[in-house]
């Protein structure tokens, strides 16, 4: 089977360009790939995670 059955959520990006991946459901199993070798993904519907955060004074 091939680590790259995906889909992927990206852990971290590095200043280096490399890009670390997590397989959904796989618990805590992480790879690193070049992010030159990466490609646009140009098929079906993307699904976008927004999220909020308040930043308040300490008290």
């Amino acid at each position: 089977m091939s680590r790259w059955s995906g889909p992927f959520v990206i852990k971290e990006v590095f200043p280096h360009g490399a890009v670390e991946f997590l397989k959904p459901g796989g618990g805590d199993q992480s790879f690193k790939v070049n992010g030159q070798r990466l490609k646009i993904y140009k098929g079906g519907e993307l699904v976008r995670h927004n999220e909020a955060f308040l930043l308040t004074d300490p008290p």
